[in-house]
């Protein structure tokens, strides 16, 4: 591709998705603030630069989300590294993300942090991000009908959670009624 149509197609995807792109590393990477969401989003779109001829045509979306995911991956265990080596320095505060979870429905967090990773993984891209299987395969480096298997699977084992004897209140037949 020449460099001209290149930079054009990268300027598109940029403006296209950038946006989404950001609120799906904000949403997942807990805690984090809008410079690391900012920084990661600069990761993907280096890697979307780097690698523009390979990116399937109508696909941008789910491709940057799986970049978006692996860089999540990195990110998480950079983190996870740094806070075992400063836990014994760290003063206790409760944090601010603790307490927007307590506003949220509690049932629901509960549940989906009780899921595995990659159950949790295919219902945030299919409930937040809007993906469906075609983009879900992409976005997850499976085949189509994997990622419809693994959506379908991981929507049961969700509410088989939400309708378990823990949760008797409205709001979790609710929330799983809108899966």
């Amino acid at each position: 591709m020449a460099d001209q149509g290149r930079e054009e197609r990268f300027t598109r995807l940029v403006a296209e998705n950038g946006d989404a792109v950001y609120r799906y590393l904000r949403r997942r990477h807990a805690g984090a603030d809008a410079t690391d969401a900012e920084d990661l989003l600069a990761d993907v779109m280096t890697v979307a630069w780097r690698k523009i001829d390979e990116i399937p045509e109508g696909m941008e979306a789910p491709w940057l989300f799986g970049v978006a995911k692996h860089r999540l991956s990195n990110a998480r265990r950079r983190s996870s590294r740094r806070d075992r080596i400063s836990a014994p320095i760290r003063p206790t505060t409760s944090s601010p993300a603790a307490e927007d979870e307590a506003v949220a429905d509690l049932e629901l967090i509960e549940a989906l942090s009780r899921l595995g990773d990659k159950e949790r993984e295919v219902l945030t891209l299919s409930a937040w991000e809007g993906l469906g299987p075609a983009e879900l395969a992409v976005a997850l480096g499976v085949s189509v009908n994997a990622a419809a298997v693994r959506l379908s699977k991981a929507k049961t084992h969700l509410l088989a959670m939400l309708d378990g004897p823990a949760s008797e209140s409205p709001a979790a037949v609710t929330t799983s009624t809108q899966l």
